[in-house]
């Protein structure tokens, strides 16, 4: 019986299809079950001579039919594609960001569209980059094509979260039957003016290590993966954007966003959500 929970952002969308569509195969894979969350704010009506807050005009019935008329689609459409996935559906009155937030509570996966990239988006941030920061499970956010048979790349540095990202990593290249790629950015001190010089090559040594040395042990735990590690020299955002050009998932670390100095530097998550082809999976250090 299905004990695991996924969660998908669905608002009926092209987008929103695809996670559904991604969601309901790893439901199949791992046997779990498959929730689709519509979450809607209703704007409020405030009198332009209103002094005082005015209160919320809640969705009338209509609304609520045509979103309950959606669901049964969605849901009809994945009994016969995946007649052996268990799916629910849910509304929230609130957020989309908020609500996925909420539910990832109770969840083992996030999994939503991927953005359209404008300049705007980059600037304001997107529901994805939100929930990205603040689920409590891994986020899936699902764009592009790719082949199944395709490698996961997974980005490891040294913080807390690179275990938590092989493990997520070596999972999905096990249930897929493809290999892995275990990626490490390398920004040289002096900016690569010299990189054959020996400092930089004895640098490059020491991190080959260090990867390796991380990779082993999920390695034992996942004989049957193929694995590869790779320093790449550059900054580990851009270095992952490379990458991922042949993946079907790349994986990296979610960075909690606990101050606004925080918030505006950039972070690999985020530079992967702005530029990545492929799906992208943020994970925390907690997980």
């Amino acid at each position: 019986m299905a004990t695991q929970r996924i969660v998908v952002g669905y608002d009926g969308s092209c987008d929103s299809r695809k996670a559904a569509r991604w969601a309901l195969d790893e439901a199949e894979r791992i046997d779990a079950t498959v929730e689709l969350l519509y979450a809607y704010e209703w704007p409020s009506y405030v009198p332009a001579a209103a002094m005082m807050p005015g209160a919320a005009v809640y969705p009338d019935a209509d609304a609520d039919d045509a979103v309950g008329e959606m669901l049964a689609l969605a849901v009809d459409a994945a009994a016969a594609t995946h007649p052996g996935v268990h799916l629910c559906t849910r509304v929230e009155h609130g957020t989309a960001a908020v609500a996925l937030a909420q539910r990832s509570a109770e969840a083992a996966l996030v999994v939503v569209g991927g953005p359209r990239h404008s300049v705007v988006r980059s600037l304001l941030g997107s529901t994805s980059a939100s929930v990205g920061t603040h689920a409590r499970c891994p986020v899936v956010v699902v764009r592009g094509e790719p082949r199944t048979t395709d490698p996961v790349v997974a980005g490891v540095d040294g913080s807390p979260t690179a275990g938590p990202v092989l493990a997520f990593a070596f999972e999905q290249a096990a249930v897929r039957g493809v290999p892995l790629r275990a990626v490490h950015g390398w920004p040289p001190p002096d900016g690569g003016r010299d990189l054959l010089s020996d400092a930089n090559l004895s640098a490059v040594a020491a991190e080959r290590r260090r990867l390796d040395a991380i990779v082993a042990c999920w390695r034992r735990r996942f004989p049957a993966v193929p694995v590869s590690t790779e320093i790449l020299v550059g900054a580990p955002g851009e270095v992952l954007v490379e990458a991922a050009a042949g993946a079907q998932l790349v994986v990296a670390g979610a960075r909690v966003r606990r101050a606004l100095w925080t918030a505006l530097r950039p972070s690999v998550g985020r530079h992967l959500l702005h530029r990545a082809r492929c799906s992208v999976a943020l994970v925390h250090g907690a997980r």
